[in-house]
């Protein structure tokens, strides 16, 4: 395998060796960089349609740090700006949602309509002949729709949103796609934690090996987020999607032919899915449908979704060891509303501020963080040794690499994928660095020979 370039923050990933340096979960110059770097630079997932249904509807979100108004201008078309008013800089808005033609920063009455113009300015003559075209909202780069998932850059230069997703769309596809007429959404339920952001980011993006030491209290008591099938089987694989989007699941057994519902961990959505089962392979294909079920992926940086426990999350960033956490439960549009009921039940009872394994999570997150900013931990690097020297693998039905659901190689590949934002300026820079997929096929073609 051919050495991996090197740089500031590279150097601080060892994907040969299996190495973090415990100053990227810690540091407050990583924490500055990956603002403007990482959450000014790539595409981000700010909300979904079914909130913002009907012309002027809007809510407040965030990307990174950047408190953001999303809303539906009077077309019915959607905009994002950065909730700020150009003049002193306050906010436009202070709501978490509603309706509205515009929108008047409270403190000096400028006001702005839905497609972000400067249209009401208070004693206008005082500003002579200043151009109001260049004092409206500022407005993302990019936006683009996903199957309902709204996504926004402020990197005009950022590749397309579907260049972006890549291979991860496919996978999403698998939560998005199920049924006619799409998903939507109940919340964002929101609250905060006391752990670097990319602690929860690459736990739900591959990390299977603390379910046993973690959560199994919950299990215990008969509460979980698969069923006794598929833990019985323990097989499963990691997927690299490329761009650092990574997913893990569970992988069916070859000598038992259930459908898409084979790992639900809910009987009465395992039995809306058989009932629907016709038209989920009909939409997603046979690999989708019967070789894996995804449990937990990341698209990368801060958005992760859970299929099993039917949740999106996105993980923002308040410092180098606080982020809040903001959670919607997504289910298809065309499901029955009890079925919907019971989806937001189990998605609250397992993954919510008290939720059983929640819990679990924010301590052991909280833990991690706090020792990283430890100037004789940082001499320790953190080890993501485990499996990353099996076989990765190419499949003929599914996209992207597969390796191990019991390795490390997905944490990796989130890791080295931020050390290559950081240390480029521009996004030619980040794709001319080697992608976690380019090492590991050279990798690969090394033990081959």
């Amino acid at each position: 395998m051919n050495a991996p370039q090197h740089g500031k923050f590279k150097d601080l990933v060892d994907p040969e060796r299996g190495t973090l340096n415990r100053k990227l979960m810690a540091d407050e110059e990583v924490y500055r960089l990956e603002q403007e770097r990482v959450f000014a630079r790539c595409w981000l997932f700010i909300g979904h349609e079914s909130q913002i249904p009907d012309p002027r509807d809007f809510v407040s979100t965030y990307m990174g740090e950047n408190p953001i108004l999303l809303c539906r201008n009077d077309e019915g078309e959607i905009r994002a700006f950065l909730n700020m008013c150009t003049h002193r800089g306050n906010r436009v808005n202070r709501l978490d949602k509603g309706n509205a033609r515009t929108f008047m920063c409270s403190y000096h009455g400028w006001t702005f309509d839905t497609n972000g113009a400067l249209v009401g300015l208070p004693m206008a003559e005082c500003y002579g002949d200043m151009d109001r075209s260049k004092w409206g909202l500022v407005s993302v780069a990019q936006l683009d729709v996903y199957k309902g998932l709204i996504f926004a850059t402020f990197d005009p230069e950022a590749p397309s949103l579907k260049e972006y997703l890549g291979d991860a769309a496919w996978y999403l596809d698998m939560i998005l796609d199920r049924r006619e007429g799409g998903t939507e959404v109940v919340g964002p339920h929101r609250w905060s934690a006391d752990a670097n952001w990319k602690s929860a980011a690459e736990n739900f993006g591959g990390d299977g090996y603390h379910i046993a030491a973690s959560h199994g209290s919950g299990r215990k008591v008969g509460i979980d987020t698969t069923t006794s099938y598929t833990r019985g089987v323990g097989k499963g694989w990691h997927m690299h999607a490329g761009n650092g989007h990574v997913i893990n699941a569970w992988a069916q057994s070859e000598d038992v032919k259930e459908g898409p519902w084979f790992a639900q961990p809910v009987p009465e959505i395992g039995d809306y899915m058989r009932e629907n089962g016709a038209e989920i392979e009909e939409r997603l294909g046979h690999a989708r449908s019967h070789l894996f079920s995804p449990t937990g992926g990341t698209i990368f940086p801060n958005m992760s979704i859970h299929w099993l426990t039917y949740t999106i999350r996105v993980w923002h960033p308040r410092g180098p060891n606080k982020m809040e956490i903001w959670s919607w439960s997504i289910f298809d549009k065309a499901a029955p509303p009890k079925i919907k009921e019971i989806a937001l039940d189990a998605s609250l009872y397992r993954f919510s501020p008290a939720g059983v394994f929640e819990q679990d999570d924010m301590d052991n997150w909280a833990q991690v963080s706090s020792i990283a900013s430890s100037v004789i931990a940082q001499r320790q690097p953190a080890n993501y040794q485990t499996n990353i020297d099996l076989e990765i693998r190419e499949h003929p039905e599914i996209p992207g690499l597969l390796g191990s659901i019991w390795s490390d190689s997905n944490q990796l590949d989130f890791h080295w994928q931020l050390a290559c934002h950081l240390d480029a300026e521009n996004w030619n820079e980040v794709n001319a660095q080697p992608s976690w997929n380019d090492l590991t096929r050279k990798r690969s073609t090394v033990n081959e020979s």
